[in-house]
């Protein structure tokens, strides 16, 4: 019999994202055969924090704020003590960070310690207009120049990743995006003949196209009655000042908790998301989930994520092309379609397609 394979999945946010990604990717590992999976998130983490259902092997104490994350690098000997400890004693074999963030650095001493492999996801290769997360990302070039192996969500970060020349082409794994999964206790209730609900989600960045989408409003040319949420955490702007002072536009700025996600695509007709760039869509792979379409741009990684889904309308991102896909969005005769993506499926097949790539690339088996 073979010797089960050890696997550290680790991500050390507090929100959002990245530890959902951990919790996702870990949940499918532990259906695989032969392969036993130890989750490492911060004890400060809302999933774990708020979610009975999800446990971590080891809680790690994180920051809330600049001289926090300087108070921890401070302790990174004993946090790597803690780490190696724990990595002795469960006799781990290989480690994956699914998400980067600045204290992964730690982690990977720890591992370095052991001479254990890591692997890292890499979402994005180069920082978002107004993400604020420069040093984040100058920390992740270090972190995955580190690493054993990278995987992507997309071939459009893919090829961005051999373009910097981080790490050899050969050291890459091209994957995909799975949706996330959120429960809602309210049945699918949608627009018939109504007024239609559309919703934007996620961070309130400009680089999401607000702009775009305000001047789009103007130029919709089909009188059908509608509501539009934008719903998310970022810093006010003048153009979401404007978009909330429409009629029938409601400009939400504020941090949604894991537990209301499922809730607001619940709401939901459609998902509109006019971003000027992007690399791939979690929200967008999660709208889809819960069988609504999304009107979305074809920029980055999207269109090559969802060119072949029935349920994505794919405009470029111009001022004309938004308002004529709301123009076909809003002649639509909802409820459109009760399809789902199955989550957890997609996730498992992930999972196991990585298993399988990352023992063959480091001659694990």
């Amino acid at each position: 019999m073979k010797k089960p394979l050890n696997m550290l999945i680790w991500q050390w946010g507090r929100r959002g994202a990245g530890p959902k990604t951990a919790v996702e990717f870990s949940k499918a590992v532990v259906s695989i055969p032969n392969v036993k999976a130890f989750l490492s998130l911060s004890c400060q983490a809302e999933i774990l924090q708020k979610d009975h259902n999800v446990s971590a092997d080891f809680q790690i104490q994180t920051y809330t704020s600049v001289l926090g994350y300087l108070y921890r690098v401070l302790q990174a000997p004993l946090m790597i003590y803690k780490l190696h400890q724990f990595i002795k004693h469960n006799k781990i074999d290989v480690a994956i960070c699914t998400m980067p963030g600045p204290m992964d650095l730690v982690m990977a001493a720890a591992l370095k310690l052991h001479k254990i492999p890591y692997i890292v996801v890499v979402h994005d290769v180069h920082p978002h207009p107004g993400d604020g997360y420069i040093f984040q990302h100058f920390l992740q070039k270090l972190l995955i120049k580190r690493s054993r192996l990278t995987v992507t969500f997309s071939k459009y970060v893919y090829k961005q990743l051999i373009a910097v020349n981080y790490v050899p082409s050969s050291q890459i794994i091209q994957g995909w995006h799975p949706p996330f999964s959120y429960w809602s206790k309210n049945e699918q209730l949608q627009s018939v003949n109504q007024e239609i609900k559309l919703l934007n989600f996620g961070r309130l960045l400009l680089y999401k196209g607000f702009d775009l989408l305000e001047e789009a409003l103007d130029q919709i040319s089909i009188q059908q009655p509608y509501t539009l949420r934008i719903v998310g955490q970022g810093p006010k702007s003048a153009v979401l000042d404007r978009l909330n002072k429409r009629q029938n536009v409601i400009v939400e700025n504020r941090w949604v908790p894991e537990e209301e996600i499922g809730e607001l695509m619940q709401w939901a007709d459609v998902v509109i998301l006019p971003y000027r760039e992007a690399s791939q869509s979690g929200i967008a792979a999660t709208a889809l989930a819960f069988g609504k379409p999304i009107l979305i741009t074809n920029v980055g990684g999207l269109s090559e994520q969802f060119g072949e889904d029935d349920l994505a309308f794919i405009c470029e991102p111009t001022v004309a092309d938004i308002a004529k896909g709301l123009d076909e969005i809003l002649q639509l005769n909802f409820p459109l379609s009760h399809r789902k993506h199955d989550a957890d499926k997609e996730w498992q097949d992930l999972a196991e397609y990585l298993i399988k790539e990352i023992t063959n690339k480091l001659h694990l088996s």
